[in-house]
This record gives structure tokens, C-alpha cells and sequence, in this order.
């Protein structure tokens, strides 16, 4: 099970949960993003003024919480039990787990790991459901409480169970004239809209021949396969392979040949399309937009060896690449071995996330220093420059 408490080879291959299942994407969105209604600030200040009094134990938190869910959501829960262990709240539909709840009465207290216990009751859920398993990922919000703060996380299952949070832990206090309280109310909001979603899911699931949903869903792949082509028909892609958590070899019903598919949150269409129309990138097929703003870049797959592992380098084609991209204004901002493959005699540069328009595009917040060493001025969040030579 991944729940990045401790990070390792596992976790840092795992697709995000927000590119498994597009309800648990939405409340990663809505969590940051959506605009409260009245219905949810009301909602909100309800229950920061029942969470913000002291609870003599952890039974009591959790009843007064589950009261407050079922009246304003018609959400019933109930204890479930795993392996002799009971969760603090299931809301089970169907065969499907689509809520469950970790209570704990202060932050610190009642022992365990809150995150983990939660993803722990979904994962030991989900093994068990095999009919519901074998249609679908068994998509589970999860709301972990400690005392007044909350939080959302998702979980799904695939060919191991993977958890992600999906929001910071919120204050519950009775605040209404701080923005911490706009943040609970966004929460409740992704709640609100989660819920129907979640609810219709598994009863279309429930309808379902589990044949057909096998031969429609590659479970351990991303749920976008499709998207929009150029000429405005519908293209579908085929999975074969995943290269790394975000990066997947696949193939298109309507040509012959490999395309990589690649999600990310932000991608230059224009420097890569000014390099490809000279042979120096791959050829692009499309970009798509998904919920959370995640991007789907589409391509196609090139082949060949890596820069640092020619034993003769085409540097004048490489100078030339990179020259036609600064005369046109751009800068690669990711300019190493790794995204430089060599074919025949000239360079084919691939990986434009970090790509934009000169001394306007960002380095992102979270480089990697350990392997890595960057040209000087490359900080995260700073502007790159064409003068940075490696890593421009």
C-alpha cells in the first residue's frame, strides 16, 4: 500500500491517485478551487461550532460528526470491521466503500497514524470486494477528523492500493471572519459535489456485466483514453506499458505506431511544435485537458540512444535546436542528457513541461537537487533563462 508516510522506489513510481479516478480529481480540485455556496458556509460554520467544543472521548466526536453528516447529506454511517479492527464510519453502497471516517478526539491522541489507519480500512475494503474490484479502481473519499481539523483524501485500488490527500488539513474552529474557514467550506463543497457522483458510479458499476468492464478499463492505467483529435473525431488510446508514474506507452485505434502519453500540470505546446516542424522533436498528436488541471500530452514514441551514452555527439545539430528555439523566443528550462535522444545524426528533444517563453516561464517549486546539479540562477520558482546553459 502507498501513503507516502515514507517515500521510496514504490512510491515515487505511483501513478497519482487524481489520474486513476476522475470524482476523487474533482475533489482534489474543489478542495482549492471551488466557490462555496451558502449551503456549504452555513454548512461550515455548523460544523466548526460543534467540532470546536471539547469531547469527553473520541465516541462522542464522532457521533456528534456523524449526526451533522447525515442531516445535511442523508449519509448514513455505520462501523465497519477488518481484521478485528473497526472503522469510525462507513458509508458502503452497493458493494463500494464511497466514505469512510477516522476520528480522532485531538490531534495526537488515540494512537495510530490518522492517514494511514484510513487508507489501511479502504485498501482492506476494497481486497475483499473482488466483484466491484474486478469492474472498477473502487474509488473511497476519505475524511480523516482530529479534533477541530480535517481533512480529504482518496484511495483507490489497482494492482496494489494507492492513497493520496487530497486536501491540508483544515481548522474546524469557529473563525468566520478568517479564510481558514473558506477552506472548510471548499471541502464541504467537494464533498457535496463527490457524493452523487460517487453514489451514481457504483450503481451504473452495479449494472454492469463485469466482462464488459474489463474490456473498457485497464484499471492500472489512467482513466482518460480518449480525447479529441485534430480533425475533430474522437481518438482512443490503448495502454501497453507505464515508463514512470506520469509517462505510458500506448497505442491509437486510428494510426500504426507507438505514441507515449504523458500527464502533467503544465506542458508548451509552441516549443515544442517550433522544434518538431524542423525534425527536432517528436511529432505532437494532442494535448487534452483533464480535471484538477492535469494536462494529457499525446506523441509520438521515438527511439533511440540518450545523450550521455553516444560515443559521438551531434553537437552542431543540438546547438542548432536550441538555437532555433531561443530565436523563436523560447527556452527548454529542462535541458539535460535524459531529454536529448540521438537519431542517426541529429537530436530529437522531448519534455517541454518546463518550456515557455523567455525570462517568463518558471523553474516549478520542487527541483531535484540530490542527483542533480543546475546551472547557476536556476532556483525553484525563478524565471529561466536562455543564458543558462545546462538546464536552458
Amino acid at each position: 500500500m502507498c501513503f507516502h508516510r515514507s517515500p521510496h522506489d514504490t512510491d515515487t513510481q505511483t501513478t497519482p491517485v487524481v489520474l486513476l479516478d476522475p470524482i476523487l480529481a474533482q475533489v482534489s480540485y474543489d478542495c482549492e478551487c471551488a466557490t462555496p455556496t451558502d449551503a456549504d458556509c452555513k454548512f461550515a460554520g455548523l460544523v466548526a461550532l460543534a467540532m470546536s467544543q471539547a469531547f469527553a472521548d473520541e465516541e462522542q466526536r464522532m457521533q456528534t460528526f456523524w449526526q451533522l453528516m447525515e442531516d445535511e447529506f442523508n449519509l448514513t454511517f455505520q462501523r465497519a470491521q477488518y481484521h478485528k479492527a473497526e472503522t469510525d464510519g462507513s458509508f458502503i453502497h452497493l458493494g463500494g466503500m464511497l466514505v469512510n471516517v477516522e476520528v480522532k478526539n485531538e490531534i495526537g491522541s488515540g494512537g495510530g497514524a490518522i492517514h494511514v489507519q484510513n487508507a489501511a480500512y479502504a485498501a482492506a475494503h476494497a481486497f475483499q470486494a473482488k466483484k466491484v474490484r474486478g469492474k472498477s479502481v473502487c474509488p473511497t473519499l476519505l475524511i480523516e477528523l482530529a479534533g477541530p481539523n480535517m481533512s480529504l483524501s482518496g484511495a483507490v485500488y489497482t494492482d496494489m492500493a494507492l492513497c493520496d490527500q487530497l486536501s491540508p488539513m483544515v481548522s474546524l474552529l469557529w473563525q468566520p471572519h478568517s479564510r481558514l474557514m473558506v477552506q472548510a467550506a471548499k471541502c464541504f463543497a467537494a464533498i457535496r459535489k463527490a457524493l452523487p457522483s460517487l453514489r451514481s458510479f457504483y450503481e451504473a458499476l452495479d449494472q454492469q456485466a463485469l466482462e464488459q468492464q474489463e474490456l473498457t478499463r485497464q484499471l492500472e492505467y489512467p482513466y482518460k483514453t480518449s480525447f479529441i483529435g485534430p480533425c475533430g473525431s474522437a481518438q482512443h488510446l490503448l495502454y501497453h506499458e507505464k515508463l514512470s508514474r506520469t509517462c505510458f506507452k500506448a497505442t491509437l485505434d486510428s494510426q500504426e505506431g507507438l505514441v507515449l502519453v504523458k500527464f502533467c500540470k503544465s506542458y508548451s505546446k509552441d516549443a515544442h511544435t517550433c522544434l518538431s516542424s524542423h525534425g527536432y522533436a517528436p511529432n505532437l498528436v494532442a494535448i487534452a485537458s483533464l480535471t484538477d488541471r492535469w494536462l494529457m500530452v499525446v506523441m509520438e514514441f521515438v527511439t533511440g540512444c540518450l545523450w550521455d551514452e553516444a560515443p559521438k555527439k551531434p553537437v552542431a545539430s543540438l546547438q542548432a535546436a536550441v538555437n532555433l528555439l531561443h530565436q523563436a523566443g523560447f527556452v527548454h528550462g529542462d535541458l539535460r542528457s535524459n531529454n536529448i535522444f540521438l537519431l542517426a545524426d541529429s537530436v530529437c528533444i522531448i519534455d517541454y513541461e518546463w518550456a515557455g517563453v523567455i525570462e517568463q516561464s518558471k523553474y516549478p517549486h520542487f527541483m531535484n537537487h540530490t542527483d542533480l546539479t543546475w546551472p547557476d540562477g536556476a532556483r525553484m520558482g525563478s524565471q529561466s533563462s536562455k543564458n543558462m546553459t545546462y538546464g536552458g
